[in-house]
């Protein structure tokens, strides 16, 4: 009972840390969406280069994610926290600096490459932290609204900064609160008694040179490669394709070669990979798989419309300021959702909750593409927008819970980067990517940019796009396990302590497991 206190305090402490990383992490995102027409302007982006400065962040985010994942595994969630959180703002102030299109985009790059490092570390640390399947559940709801908060204030603090100031402005503010924040996370995670974060979390000395010289091994470094490779090709073929058109020799390589290097990437993880960063396991349960793919259609429809939502608002007269302001119910919802699941969760369960969360998202989608000038926005904006990101924030929660449970503690790190990558990619890929394509595409057609009748039918074209993906979410979510999160919560609990006396073993202090007092 006597150390049940500090316990209970020292996985606070670690909740709220690593929920204002996820605040920041978050709002940042918001900040350059809604500072993309100005910063085209004045960089002098053209219509198909400008989503890079999404497709840069999301594609290193989701592509390193689960080499972040392991990082964690191997070095210790709060070490990896701590490193992240330094390369995040060093890209930062590279941002700010640069005057350049390129530059920019290689900041952006770099920013989410750190993320990658930071956000499954972090979400590992909530899963480690609290023990009690109930209190584990209250944390991510707790972990998913610092996110929506940071999703409310990032667009207004981007709009605010970049039509008083300058878009610069957005990097500067996040790099002096990332640096505020690191100092504070760094003195507690490193000096307290937190859990998953103390000086246990490091192999034994004697052990570290075995550690380093397999790390090559651990991190599947050409798994890596020729995921990421893959990937980055695949957006530049589409964007550059629908430039040019999808008959230039250039454009075909490069798809080709996209192919090519995600196929080396399968075979790679299934045949060569001693320890592949996109494991079998994570196809052994249903829920894994329904989940993960349910994460990339919820960050595709997320994403890609809010990146259509933002053009075509600030097409409609509308500043930066007044846009962000506009966004605000959008934010508001999320975090509400996010505060209501738990409880619904543990009501209905999963699959009830998906379905239903889909057909809220299709209506908003339907909403938002019936728009067609400033005048709509109450009507028809304003509870599209509530709707879709209602279904989308309940969609994420569940996936969450749902995919993180599945795994044994010494797995979590891996499990949630794997998570995260569905959720990235997804985003890059079929969200800003391939709904950017379809708009353009439908634009170019009839009439191109210059006409606003056909920059409509664009937008439309996006949003319709983005529909096809919610009905696909809902096939899935029929064939979700009907088992309800708490059972899986429970299980995985029982399933992780045998892991944990494991894991206890090679710690500098065997007699405090990671996740086993209290």
């Amino acid at each position: 009972m006597a150390g049940g206190r500090p316990r209970k305090a020292a996985s606070i402490a670690t909740l709220i840390i690593v929920c204002l990383v996820f605040f920041v992490d978050i709002a940042n995102i918001g900040m350059a969406n809604i500072a993309l027409p100005t910063i085209q302007e004045t960089l002098g982006y053209d219509d198909g280069s400008l989503q890079w400065v999404l497709t840069a962040y999301a594609l290193t985010f989701g592509g390193f994610l689960m080499a972040g994942g392991r990082l964690g595994d191997i070095f210790g969630h709060r070490n990896i926290l701590v490193f992240g959180m330094t390369l995040f703002n060093l890209a930062t102030l590279v941002c700010a600096l640069v005057q350049d299109k390129i530059g920019l985009v290689v900041g952006r790059a770099f920013q989410g490459l750190a993320a990658a490092l930071t956000i499954p570390a972090a979400q590992s640390l909530v899963a480690l932290s609290f023990d009690d399947p109930q209190s584990r559940i209250k944390a991510f709801g707790a972990w998913g609204a610092a996110g929506s908060t940071g999703f409310v204030f990032g667009p207004i603090i981007g709009g605010l900064f970049t039509s008083l100031v300058s878009w610069e402005w957005i990097f500067w503010l996040s790099l002096i609160v990332e640096g505020a924040l690191q100092l504070v996370a760094t003195s507690l995670l490193l000096t307290h008694n937190i859990p998953g974060a103390s000086s246990q979390s490091l192999p034994d000395a004697d052990k570290m040179p075995s550690k380093w010289s397999n790390l090559h091994v651990r991190l599947d470094i050409l798994g890596t490669f020729f995921s990421i490779t893959g990937l980055v090709l695949l957006v530049y073929g589409l964007t550059t394709g629908n430039i040019h058109g999808w008959k230039e020799p250039g454009v075909v390589a490069t798809l080709v070669a996209a192919v090519c290097l995600l196929a080396i990437f399968v075979i790679v993880e299934r045949k060569v990979a001693a320890d592949p960063i996109l494991p079998s396991y994570m196809f052994d349960s249903r829920v894994r798989v329904i989940g993960c793919a349910a994460a990339a259609l919820t960050y595709a429809i997320w994403q890609g419309s809010n990146y259509l939502l933002t053009l075509q608002l600030q097409s409609f007269g509308f500043s930066p300021l007044s846009t962000a302001l506009r966004f605000l119910p959008l934010g508001i919802t999320a975090m509400l959702v996010n505060l209501i699941i738990p409880m619904l969760l543990k009501a209905l369960g999963a699959r009830t909750l998906l379905l239903a969360s889909w057909l809220l998202c299709a209506a908003g989608l339907v909403l938002l593409s019936r728009m067609g000038s400033a005048d709509d926005y109450w009507p028809l904006c304003l509870p599209g927008m509530i709707l879709y990101i209602a279904g989308v924030g309940t969609v994420y929660f569940v996936g969450n819970v749902t995919v993180v449970a599945t795994a044994s503690e010494a797995l979590q790190g891996t499990v949630s980067g794997v998570y995260n990558m569905f959720l990235n990619v997804g985003g890059a890929v079929l969200g800003v990517a391939l709904l950017t394509v379809i708009s353009d595409s439908v634009t170019s057609k009839a009439g191109g940019k210059k006409d606003s009748n056909a920059l409509l039918e664009g937008y439309r074209a996006g949003y319709y796009g983005a529909i096809a993906m919610t009905v696909i979410g809902f096939i899935l979510a029929i064939f979700f396990s009907s088992t309800k999160t708490n059972d899986a919560v429970e299980t995985q609990r029982e399933s992780s302590k045998p892991e944990q006396d494991r894991k206890s073993a090679t710690r500098v202090v065997p007699k405090e497991p990671v996740a086993a007092n209290g």
